[in-house]
Formats: structure tokens, sequence, C-alpha cells
């Protein structure tokens, strides 16, 4: 049965073994090139050389190793969630569809010098980040005592923050559980955006993310409309289930015909 706990299948090991030990030469390759000085400037190497400001350590391989895993998991899992859920968007919505399919056609190129002009796709990625937040839910330490809803919170406690349901409140969204991408051009929509809105969560722990999925998944998501029609399965409904990201409890099923 589905509940039994098991152990991981061999294959799924070795891909496992595989892709750590890829991970691992490159760690290996950027730290010889960082005590070289010849290491490029982006985001690993300023992770790399960033010290502890309490105790002034740095990440050693296999620290790093376990950071760039979680970069690997995060940058797939997520976007695959939340791209999968946008095309069922559209395979239930064909106004939509045809809306975004004519909006990507109308362009010379489909890349990421046009994304200004993706306004449509870019709302309905959005809305599809409101209605099916990749991460269901998060936990953040508190830093220092606060008094919440007349409940003293202690410095340390842990608070349990649900993207799914902030995005769907009732008291602060209009229309909270229909699927309306023309929502972030009204006032009660650019409130909530600054306010109710955090599928990648907020402040300074932010997803390091997030701009780069604000632009990859809008994208993606034109280029397959561009070119294809997708249609839902009327006895394949999915039900969303929350497990690392909201999934479909049995996949999304999905028929694909060029346009």
């Amino acid at each position: 049965p589905r509940w039994m706990p098991r152990l991981f299948r061999k294959d799924t090991r070795a891909s496992a073994a595989r892709i750590r030990a890829l991970i691992t030469d490159l760690t290996r390759e950027r730290m010889a090139q960082i005590n070289a000085g010849s290491a490029p400037d982006d985001l690993a190497t300023k992770i790399m050389t960033q010290a502890d400001p309490e105790t002034g350590e740095r990440f050693d391989t296999e620290e790093m190793v376990d950071q760039v895993a979680i970069f690997f998991l995060a940058g797939h899992e997520t976007s695959a969630s939340a791209l999968a859920w946008a095309l069922y968007l559209m395979a239930t919505h064909p106004e939509w569809q045809e809306r975004l399919a004519e909006e990507a056609q109308a362009l010379e190129t489909c890349d990421f010098a046009v994304m200004s002009k993706l306004k449509l796709s870019r709302d309905v990625f959005r809305e599809t980040l409101r209605l099916y937040p990749p991460v269901p839910m998060m936990v953040r330490e508190n830093s220092c005592p606060e008094r919440f809803r007349d409940r003293d919170v202690k410095k340390g406690a842990q608070l349990v923050l649900s993207p799914w349901h902030l995005h769907r409140h009732e008291r602060l969204w209009d229309n909270p559980d229909g699927f309306d991408p023309t929502r972030w051009q009204t006032e009660n929509g650019k409130q909530c955006q600054r306010e109710a809105f955090i599928p990648f969560s907020a402040g300074p722990r932010v997803c390091t993310g997030a701009g780069f999925a604000m632009v990859e998944g809008p994208l993606i998501l034109s280029r397959i409309l561009r070119d294809f029609r997708v249609t839902a399965q009327p006895n394949r409904v999915p039900v969303p289930v929350a497990h690392l990201t909201v999934r479909s409890d049995k996949g999304i099923w999905l028929a694909l015909s060029r346009r």
C-alpha cells in the first residue's frame, strides 16, 4: 500500500549518487578556481566565499554540496509544479489559452528579450501561483518576543505560514477561489499582491530564484501555447495534495495537439 514505509529503489539511489557526485566535482572545481583567483563572480562564488558573521567559518565541500542540492531540487520541483498547474488551468479555461497563444504568436521571437510584452502570460502564471502555490506551507522562527492576536509569541517559537490559505482568504481577495488573471490589474489585486501574496515567501528569507521563476514560468508557458493546444481529460480531474510541493494525487493528465 502507498502508506507503507519502503526502501528507496536501487535505481533511485544510483541516480541520487550520480547527481551528488556531479555536484561534488563541480563544487571542488569551483573551490579550486576561487583559490586560484579565477572564479566567476556569480551566486555560487558568493555563497562559497561568504563567511559566517558569528564564527567566521565558510562552507566546506560537503556543506556546499548540500546547498547546491537544495537549489537543484528547489529550482526544478517548484517550477515544474507551477507550470503543470498553469497548463491545467489553460486547458480548463480555453478562452485564456487562446489569448496567451495569440500574444505569443504576435511576437517575432519568444525569448527573454520579449518578457515585458508577455503581460497576459505573466498574469496567468501569477494567478496560478496564487491558486496553487508550489510550497503550500513554510516555517519561520520568531526572532524576538511578539504579541499576536492577544497571544504572546516567545522568541524562538516556530510559526507556520500557509500561502495556500492566505492566497484564498475570503476576507482579503475578491473571488478567492476563482481563476481570474485580470485581478492583478485591480486595486484589490494590487493591494493583495503587496500584502497577501507570498508564493516565494518574503523578506530576508525570500526565495533567491523568485525573479528567475517569474521569467521562466511565463516564457515557457507562452512557448508551449504558441505551438500547442492543451485539452483537459474529463475522467482525470486532478486533486491537489500537499507533498514537498502541491501536486495532483494521480498526476495532471492533458492532451496536446499542434496548432
